[in-house]
């Protein structure tokens, strides 16, 4: 039996939240903020704790340098989600509106509870 292009084609890029109907939406990285910003606190403790003693400041540079590498690399290959500023769904298995931004305070403060 032979598919039809309905099938096979892919969904459009959303315009409004399935969920909730709302039309504020954004675009962000997929990765997970906490594991992101717990790499950074780390990579910044250790690079303070070697800096203290001077003989050992070029291996907290190189940590520093090794995390900022690792974040390009992660930034590089990870795909993007689009997030709903009310209800916070994510839709990772659809396309990414061209129209939709980053995070932006502003927008997300009218749906503050």
């Amino acid at each position: 039996m032979e598919k039809t292009a309905e099938h096979n084609a892919t969904p459009p890029p959303l315009t409004a939240c399935p969920r909730c109907n709302c039309t504020d939406l954004f675009v962000r990285r997929d990765f997970p903020q906490k594991l992101g910003l717990t790499v950074v606190v780390a990579a910044g403790l250790t690079f303070l704790i070697l800096a203290a003693v001077p003989r050992y400041f070029y291996l907290g540079v190189i940590v520093l340098a090794v995390a900022a590498l690792a974040d390009a690399a992660i930034y590089l290959f990870v795909g993007k989600v689009t997030v709903c500023y009310r209800c916070r769904a994510e839709f990772r298995d659809v396309p990414v509106n061209q129209e939709h931004e980053g995070f932006e305070l502003a927008i997300a403060e009218k749906y503050r509870t």
